[in-house]
């Protein structure tokens, strides 16, 4: 008989428990834990009931997940039950299409909430090109821990996400529920952790951009684990992210005033310098150099004429602004700290 290994990080110290239900491991790498005895369970025979899809709930995932979704996306559902989160995306959120995939009898009550029903999983609908690439999002709600393969599930949901979509998963966190050492849903067969879940993600390619636990499905799973996750891809951007900020428009000639390490943390990557005039600096080591080819200055170089002045710190910068009214009491210099171009 060969040796059993986890099936998220292939790791071979595994502890073993029976239940009622029947046997699992557990990986001492990940902790993740999984059925190893696995009794078929029948969705085409049993309607997958619509559980923890009050208004509250709804709106609870639908936040979390929103930030990633672009306007007007298309959308993915795996696994729709009778379709409650379908219609309030679409109401609240106005995609441009929601399809979903349900092989249980629920799908017939979802099909009116949704632009298409499918009934396959999605391997076999990838396979014979009955659903097409491109989605923004994909949402699977209480699904994987039912698969027997989530991986495979993963690289299937991965194949037909659009280059910059994203994904949103909610798995039972553990048992569940914090006072529940275990789950026992005979349906379930993978009991996920916040680790062997990210692993599980990682593994495929795809990153954790936004997790939480505690999330309310019902009493049994008052504690689920839900993420967002998306391709992993090496951080890029544009010289002007800072400096294109609404707050400094029309202002071609910036003060700014700190010359500390934000200059280089943040400034040096995300300030275009060509908005820069001079940098002031309170430091009489630092007058006189230069930043980011632009010269640093004395408080007093302000000048009386109204300047836009970046407040170039996040802690102090109630301390600068108090400086620069101190010495300017009469002058409407406007003051914008570094912390607003974040927001």
């Amino acid at each position: 008989m060969s040796a059993i290994h986890c099936i998220v990080c292939n790791g071979s110290s595994l502890e073993h428990l029976s239940t009622a239900v029947g046997e699992r491991a557990y990986c001492r790498d990940c902790f993740h834990g999984w059925r190893t005895s696995i009794k078929p369970f029948s969705y085409a025979a049993t309607a997958m009931c619509s559980l923890g899809t009050s208004d509250d709930r709804l709106r609870a995932q639908i936040a979390f997940f929103a930030p990633f979704a672009p306007a007007s996306a298309r959308i993915l559902e795996i696994g729709c039950a009778t379709g409650e989160l379908a219609a309030m995306v679409r109401a609240e959120q106005q995609p441009a299409s929601y399809e979903a995939i349900e092989l249980s009898p629920a799908g017939a009550q979802a099909a009116a909430h949704l632009d298409h029903l499918h009934t396959r999983p999605l391997g076999e609908l990838i396979a014979a090109k009955t659903i097409t690439p491109g989605f923004d999002m994909i949402l699977m709600s209480h699904v994987l821990e039912h698969l027997e393969d989530p991986a495979a599930e993963l690289r299937a949901m991965k194949q037909v996400l659009s280059p910059n979509g994203a994904m949103f998963i909610e798995v039972p966190n553990l048992a569940g529920h914090r006072k529940l050492p275990i789950d026992d849903n005979r349906s379930h067969l993978h009991f996920f952790s916040s680790t062997s879940l990210a692993r599980l993600l990682a593994k495929e390619g795809l990153e954790v951009v936004a997790a939480a636990t505690d999330a309310w499905l019902d009493a049994r799973y008052a504690d689920s684990l839900r993420v967002v996750a998306r391709p992993f891809a090496v951080p890029h951007w544009q010289p002007g992210l800072l400096s294109d900020h609404p707050a400094l428009a029309g202002e071609e000639a910036i003060v700014v005033w700190g010359a500390g390490s934000l200059t280089d943390e943040m400034l040096a990557n995300f300030f275009d310098p060509a908005r820069i005039d001079f940098f002031i600096d309170r430091d009489p080591a630092k007058q006189g150099t230069t930043l980011l080819g632009r010269p640093v200055k004395a408080p007093e170089e302000l000048g009386t004429t109204s300047r836009t002045v970046l407040l170039n710190s996040i802690d102090f910068a109630p301390a600068i602004a108090a400086n620069v009214q101190a010495l300017y009491p009469d002058i409407a210099h406007r003051l914008v700290p570094i912390a607003d171009l974040l927001g």
